[in-house]
């Protein structure tokens, strides 16, 4: 019999310390709600210092299973999607495993800046499909980002503008097998020659030292060769990847009944959703009042899509999201 693998249901865990841009702008001397006045970023909340990708991790696994009258033992894979793990080595999924109780499973990390949970919900689906023996998926999307920002005065940051976008929190999806097609296809492509705009440049290429610390060369910075992305990049190949999975699912653009992209800039959503010939009612916005957390925000936002229950049976659900690197992809859903 033919297996397929639908959404089940969501979770979400956000730190308790908000800050807003105005609290941001005086800490670090900068005018932060200018300049993240298109972007739509309105606020940022900050992990308190006990707290790690693993720990709100597991936060927002256990919402996840009791929103879904689940145990953690009713795991079979756990997919941890993140680029701020809690170490180099070991990957911080077994860590997630271990303190969820989630002792049936199998885990591993993927990092793929901020694509990375949209092509988690992929495999996830994909191993339902192919594997007897798994039939539920936990996928974490977690960003412990601002741990990574240098928040001192903006004219000696090492991050500057970066220091603004992101924040900190974790969502989980849980993933199952079904009788009908929920999960249709994805698509997954890169441009590599951006790989030197921005990052954390710290690892075997470049192991950390004591001067790296003095020179503040750990933060999330800009690349020294200063290789800039085209202002353009999202709102130019967002609608290009949408309109090629739709094609690629056999469904019409206009069958997209949500479209949930990154939660970074609202005039390439905007933008996306104008070239798409799609309504601002198919997308959801949580960075005004949630900030942007990278490898969680697309699942954030379906998280709160769910909550308002803006999907329906039989709707279209399209995730398209991009990250450092620079990589790009999308997941098709049908809600059933």
């Amino acid at each position: 019999m033919q297996r397929y693998a639908k959404i089940k249901g969501t979770g979400m865990y956000i730190p308790e310390k908000r800050i807003t841009n105005a609290e941001l702008g005086v800490m670090i001397g900068y005018d932060v709600d200018k300049y993240l006045d298109r972007k739509g970023i309105k606020v940022r909340f900050q992990s308190a210092p006990d707290e790690s990708t693993s720990s709100m991790s597991v936060r927002a696994a256990q919402d996840a299973l009791q929103r879904a009258n689940m145990k953690p033992d009713d795991l079979d894979f756990i997919i941890l999607a993140t680029d701020t793990p809690d170490y180099v080595t070991p990957p911080t999924s077994p860590i997630i495993q271990h303190h969820l109780g989630a002792k049936n499973c199998g885990v591993f990390d993927l990092n793929d800046a901020c694509a990375d949970e949209t092509i988690g919900l992929a495999l996830g689906s994909q191993f339902i499909m192919l594997d007897p023996e798994i039939n539920n998926v936990m996928v974490i999307g977690t960003y412990g980002m601002t741990k990574w920002l240098d928040w001192g005065p903006y004219e000696n940051s090492a991050s500057k503008v970066l220091a603004t976008l992101f924040s900190d929190g974790s969502a989980a999806v849980i993933l199952t097998k079904s009788d009908e097609p929920g999960y249709i296809v994805n698509k997954t492509v890169s441009e590599g020659e951006f790989w030197d705009t921005y990052g954390i440049y710290i690892g075997t290429a470049n192991p950390p030292t004591i001067k790296t610390i003095e020179e503040k060369k750990q933060y999330l910075t800009f690349h020294k060769n200063r290789h800039k992305v085209p202002s353009d990049f999202n709102a130019v190949r967002w609608p290009r990847m949408i309109r090629d999975t739709c094609r690629k699912g056999s469904i019409s653009v206009q069958d997209l009944d949500m479209v949930l992209m990154n939660q970074v800039e609202l005039d390439s959503v905007e933008l996306t959703m104008k070239e798409l010939g799609l309504p601002m009612s198919r997308t959801h916005w949580i960075a005004d009042h949630l900030g942007y957390a990278g490898s969680a925000s697309a699942l954030m936002a379906l998280h709160e899509v769910m909550d308002q229950n803006k999907l329906k049976k039989g709707d279209h659900l399209m995730l398209c999201t991009s990250g450092a690197g620079f990589v790009l992809a999308t997941s098709l859903f049908r809600w059933i």
